[in-house]
């Protein structure tokens, strides 16, 4: 780790709320505020407690919170800056463990905090269409028991996965890995024309449609053919399951995509400063995410989560 990016450095920067705040402000307005309500930018009048403002325009009152994953959360900015931090430092992601003790709050209350920015992230990371040269390929995670490996592995769920070379990892969970679930989401998030990596699996086999599709024979242990491989989504899926495993223990169903969606954001900007994550982050965070979105409308024993 650079030294610069330390704990050290990220409270020199945000010591407070108010500097939390006023960087908020910065990185969501710059110099001119805004109005949440009516998009007005004339006359905004700030109070004098300095954190709320009033808009001449539609006469309602707003702070840089209003209509961001921070909205009602009686927990400090600052420390939901340093939840940003912490995540921006890991390579492997944080557990609510973990981070309860960094920013001292409960289990239950870091729990719901990492799936609202996990929540976040799903909703905002990039839907542009991967391009170029791309491979594809699917593996099983999570599940309380071992079971077999391999496709249709036993009580686990499948994801599916494709990675631009040297270009940005697109992942998700699904429901089965036949033809008719795989086929809608690759033309969804890659591009027609882009040079298609992939192994046998028959579900890909009507790809060159749309696509040039090069197949790499693994069952005749064959890995590699000139440029033709998918060892990088394989390596990708490789750190995916060493975060599953060795930080969130085999992570529920109901909130793999969560999950999933963390650890894409985590690959796509693995070559960027932690401070350049944490500014990432931030500018995510226009997305109100209340507690039916993190747990449905059933009931959770979030207390009993471990992760």
């Amino acid at each position: 780790m650079n030294e610069n990016y330390n704990l050290f450095y990220f409270f020199k920067q945000f010591p407070d709320e108010d500097a939390c705040r006023k960087y908020l402000e910065k990185r969501r307005w710059g110099d001119t505020p805004v109005c949440p309500h009516c998009g007005n930018a004339q006359k905004i009048y700030r109070y004098k407690n300095g954190k709320t403002f009033k808009c001449a325009h539609c006469g309602k009152q707003f702070k840089v919170t209003t209509g961001t994953i921070y909205e009602n959360s009686n927990i400090p900015l600052q420390k939901w800056f340093l939840t940003f931090y912490l995540i921006s430092l890991s390579k492997k992601g944080i557990s609510s463990i973990e981070l309860s003790k960094a920013i001292g709050v409960t289990q239950k209350s870091a729990w719901y905090l990492l799936h609202k920015i996990r929540y976040m992230l799903e909703h905002r990371n990039s839907d542009n269409q991967l391009r170029g040269t791309v491979e594809v390929d699917e593996t099983y995670v999570g599940g309380k028991k071992k079971g077999k490996r391999g496709r249709g592995s036993e009580n686990k769920t499948p994801v599916f996965g494709a990675v631009q070379r040297k270009g940005r990892l697109s992942i998700t969970p699904v429901e089965n890995t036949k033809r008719i679930t795989l086929e809608p989401i690759i033309h969804k998030r890659i591009k027609g024309g882009s040079h298609i990596m992939s192994d046998e699996w028959w579900a890909y086999t009507k790809l060159d449609k749309d696509y040039k599709h090069s197949v790499v024979k693994h069952k005749r242990k064959e890995y590699v053919r000139g440029d033709v491989y998918t060892n990088t989504i394989e390596g990708a899926w490789s750190h995916l399951k060493r975060s599953m495993m060795g930080t969130y223990h085999r992570p529920s169903k109901e909130h793999l995509s969560k999950y999933c969606a963390e650890f894409e954001f985590t690959y796509n900007t693995r070559k960027k400063t932690p401070m350049a994550k944490f500014n990432q982050i931030i500018d995510k965070n226009l997305i109100r995410v209340g507690y039916t979105d993190i747990v449905g409308t059933t009931s959770v024993r979030i207390k009993s989560q471990k992760r």
